[in-house]
């Protein structure tokens, strides 16, 4: 049982090496095992070395975390807060890690008093506005189509998935998102922890995985058109038109009504990200579709060299090259392109908002199927 804890907080840490390598260990080891239960693939979890090196390199952010001790000193839970400092200044991003523990109510409790700590840090950061996910362990069947649950055609679920799905829920028992796009139910442990904590749920995202399959094919660019690949920093003749694509997904992207506003990006802060990227350790796979001399479309993959998952990043075709079957081979051509630079990349990841369906059909045509179902949830603080 675990009747109270006690928290170590990166600010607290003092001017010593060997305490940062050994709280940033920690926190790896409970995101870890978070992130086995709730998704199934340990390799999601954010690695030591990497959470340190993107905390010194990231200019965008100001990051810190603390460490849950039970009175035997086991970490028991963790927190982790994002402070943007250039777009979304009134915002915060929580993450609450919190490994599985036999008693439900031991449990809550952890979650609500890790929950708690890190919004007295938002709030001594001065931001009024935060977000977090949770992973729902139930998905509310209607309205979400059959693609978006991965039941279109004859389909199951397959054995991997981590959600079951409520196809009809007593009435009064859900909350519908501000999203539009589904409800999210009152029995989920998610929800209830997170309705009790004041926040509102605002998008459902879908998790997707693709098992790669090897030698396989690549996405045939359409006539007229080409695809173009590389590995970590754009071409120099690329590099404009890429940042503007990464415009065009922040002014595109589905947010549900969340209250924050589009990045701007140009090559400069383009540079940052690759250079970040780098010094992370993080290899980033991109195609691109070029029509003469112009980027119609991109998508990009991270991977930490020897680790079999890949992240699918961000994926955006312009608004007017839509329909013409871009963001399938674009998407196919990087999956090829992954596979000849990283043999040993097994799994690529991503996420969709269950709006997003002609994304969504996008990569079920790719062959990504549902993992799980996540839920963005926002909460205004007072003063």
């Amino acid at each position: 049982m675990i009747h109270s804890v006690s928290m170590i907080r990166s600010i607290d840490l003092p001017a010593d090496e060997a305490a940062h390598v050994d709280f940033h260990e920690r926190l790896a080891a409970v995101g870890l095992a978070a992130m086995s239960d709730r998704l199934g693939i340990p390799e999601l979890a954010t690695t030591a070395e990497r959470r340190r090196s993107e905390w010194t390199h990231d200019a965008t952010r100001v990051c810190e975390a603390a460490i849950a001790l039970d009175a035997t000193g086991r970490a028991v839970g963790a927190w982790v807060v994002e402070v943007p400092v250039r777009e979304n200044t009134d915002t915060a991003y929580v993450q609450v890690l919190d490994p599985p523990l036999v008693a439900v109510a031991e449990a809550d409790a952890l979650h609500a008093a890790l929950l708690a700590d890190a919004l007295a840090a938002v709030r001594r950061h001065g931001r009024h506005v935060v977000f977090t996910h949770e992973v729902l362990t139930e998905v509310v069947g209607d309205p979400l189509s059959p693609l978006v649950l991965g039941q279109d055609g004859d389909r199951t679920l397959d054995e991997g998935a981590h959600f079951t799905v409520v196809d009809h829920p007593p009435a009064g028992s859900t909350i519908p998102v501000r999203s539009r796009s589904g409800t999210v139910s009152q029995s989920d442990r998610s929800v209830r922890r997170m309705t009790a904590a004041g926040f509102a749920p605002v998008q459902i995202e879908r998790f997707s995985v693709l098992a790669l399959m090897s030698p396989g094919g690549g996405g045939a660019a359409p006539p007229g058109s080409r695809v173009v690949s590389w590995v970590d920093g754009a071409p120099k003749e690329w590099a404009a038109q890429l940042a503007d694509l990464y415009s065009v997904f922040e002014a595109t992207v589905p947010t549900g009504g969340a209250s924050f506003e589009p990045e701007t990006w140009d090559v400069a802060r383009l540079r940052e990200a690759e250079a970040t990227a780098r010094a992370s350790d993080v290899v980033r796979v991109v195609s691109a579709i070029a029509e003469g001399r112009r980027l119609l479309a991109f998508t990009l993959f991270e991977q930490t060299p020897g680790s079999p998952v890949v992240f699918q990043e961000h994926t955006v075709v312009r608004p007017e090259a839509r329909g013409r079957g871009l963001a399938v081979a674009v998407k196919r051509a990087n999956a090829a392109h992954l596979r000849a630079v990283s043999p040993d990349a097994e799994t690529v990841c991503t996420w969709n908002a269950v709006e997003n369906t002609a994304m969504i059909a996008v990569n079920t045509a790719a062959g990504f199927r549902p993992r799980a179902f996540s839920v963005l949830w926002e909460l205004r603080l007072e003063g």
